[in-house]
């Protein structure tokens, strides 16, 4: 990920602004990308930097003018007019070998990159989805200077980093500017929550893991942020219950208690933010700071668990995202999230009349696709999302092959829990029952079976009787366990099942599922099914 901070450091060493003595003063409200440079000679000019984005597989090379700062290169074009100064729009990409040591400088002005982005008064336009300003694919860099043009009939300037500070000396594009006129931007001042980071993390931005139960969703999910934060970024964890609300989701006023110095105390209220407000501040916190760009990631345990549509209520329009991965639409924040945005990111009240999702914020969610029937997934909703499916054998293999003794005298078995597992999900899918009701690798956590070792195997089969066996009787075998625990005297009754496990370990269950597993040879301690 080539970010706006790389950008600014590579133009910097590319400039000589700290082996040259140059003068280099930010323009305010750009986020560090405008800035006044004074020149050798004393004449200063107005740069505004661009970090060229590259995609991996040399499919396109642009400068994002679409999605990448706007409102900042909107603010750097005014000053430059207002203080009738040179004018230059700087690209540049150090990590990509054809690029290095080469600055790309965008040669049209700013109401033609409007047209040609979509961008209005420093804003992204709603009505119009525009382009970025691309780089043919094909073009290699070899001269000091070359002046190229795209098939938008966009003039761009090739400079070697040897001929720069020539080019800023002697060029003069003003003349080419025709339209000059300073484009407004002051309605557009809540520019802030639909920031565009050129964050190119290759992980979704909305992302559902579903499946069967003990599938290692939350497992799967968990390793995912993990790697996504390691450099930086932090994630929140939230599980929906069906009392979950769009307060809690959100925010609302709540009761806190107070102390005042004298020592009286009391209850006042404030606007409590919820896990989705704490984490869009952190996100844009980061993306509005000019620092390198990380993720910030909710997680959601058991999305379907709540009534999604009461939960995410206005913010389901924030899902949309376009295709830098900023929230399609916009939504109208509440008085009382205007406070909180105000006083979380500086500011007025007034700054934040709409919320966007940036696009360092992602939302992912573990959904047990057993129990949709407690609040269904509209269509709607779905298609916000992408989805990934762990099937019922997935993340087999991070458990042990872990055998343990079930039974006693000549019911005795030697028993691995993925053979059983399985034996009982095939006769499972014979009774008809769906997959999402199969039993997943960690149906029984991953701790329990790596610990069999420790006592013989007590505590897994403990387990084992009283959730795996109640599972079974109760739910997923519940119309068939007559069939399922025919080894059974009494199959009727679960307090008689768990009675002859003690006894009959894997001797309860039918024919078609104790006879994968023989009696203990007396020299081998190997599961016989796996």
């Amino acid at each position: 990920m080539y970010t706006t901070r790389d950008a600014i450091n590579a133009l910097d060493r590319y400039l000589g602004v700290s082996t040259k003595g140059l003068s280099k003063q930010i323009i305010e409200d750009t986020k560090n990308r405008g800035f006044v440079l004074t020149l050798p000679s004393g004449e200063h000019v107005v740069i505004f930097t661009y970090p060229l984005v590259h995609k991996k597989d040399n499919s396109k090379n642009y400068f994002d003018t679409r999605d990448s700062g706007p409102h900042e290169r909107t603010k750097t074009w005014n000053y430059a007019l207002a203080k009738k100064y040179k004018y230059f729009c700087l690209g540049v990409n150090d990590k990509v070998e054809k690029y290095n040591e080469y600055i790309f400088s965008l040669e049209c002005n700013e109401r033609t990159i409007e047209k040609l982005s979509g961008t209005v008064n420093g804003d992204r336009s709603s009505s119009s989805s525009g382009n970025q300003i691309i780089i043919p694919n094909n073009y290699l860099p070899n001269k000091k200077f070359e002046r190229i043009q795209n098939n938008l009939g966009t003039f761009i300037s090739v400079i070697h980093v040897s001929a720069l500070m020539d080019y800023l000396e002697k060029y003069d594009n003003r003349p080419y500017l025709l339209d000059d006129a300073i484009v407004s931007v002051d309605q557009n001042e809540n520019h802030a929550l639909r920031f565009n980071t050129d964050a190119d993390f290759p992980f979704p931005r909305n992302h559902i893991i579903f499946g069967a139960p003990g599938t290692g969703k939350s497992y799967q999910i968990n390793e995912e942020v993990n790697k996504l934060v390691e450099d930086g970024g932090c994630y929140e964890r939230v599980t929906f219950h069906p009392d979950y609300s769009y307060a809690n989701f959100v925010g609302t006023y709540k009761p806190v208690p107070y102390v005042r110095d004298d020592g009286e105390k009391g209850i006042t209220y404030e606007y409590v933010p919820g896990p989705f407000s704490r984490v869009l501040v952190a996100a844009l916190r980061n993306a509005m700071s000019g620092e390198e760009v990380h993720p910030y990631v909710l997680v959601v345990e058991e999305i379907n668990r709540a009534s999604m549509a009461a939960v995410f209520g206005d913010v389901f329009q924030l899902l949309d995202r376009d295709s830098a991965n900023v929230s399609e639409y916009a939504i109208h924040a509440s008085e009382d999230m205007k406070k909180y945005l105000a006083q979380e990111l500086g500011g007025n009240a007034d700054d934040y009349g709409e919320i966007k999702i940036p696009d360092n914020m992602f939302i992912w969610a573990t959904m047990n696709s057993a129990d949709q029937g407690v609040f269904p997934m509209d269509t709607a909703f779905k298609r916000r999302w992408d989805f990934t499916y762990l099937g019922v054998n997935a993340n087999e293999e991070l458990i042990k092959d872990a055998v343990v003794t079930m039974g006693t005298g000549n019911y005795a078995r030697r028993v691995s829990w993925n053979g059983l597992r399985k034996a009982i999900n095939n006769e499972l899918l014979n009774f008809g029952v769906n997959e999402d009701k199969l039993m997943g690798t960690f149906f029984i956590s991953k701790n329990v079976i790596d610990a069999i070792s420790n006592d013989d195997g007590k505590h897994f089969k403990e387990v084992f009787k009283n959730k795996v066996l109640m599972y079974l009787f109760d739910d997923a075998a519940k119309r068939k366990s007559s069939q399922l625990f025919g080894g059974c005297n009494n199959n009727k009754l679960y307090s008689e099942i768990i009675k002859e496990f003690d006894t009959k370990g894997v001797g309860i269950f039918m024919d078609a599922i104790r006879n994968k597993f023989k009696d203990i040879p007396a020299d081998t301690s190997g599961a016989d099914v796996k």
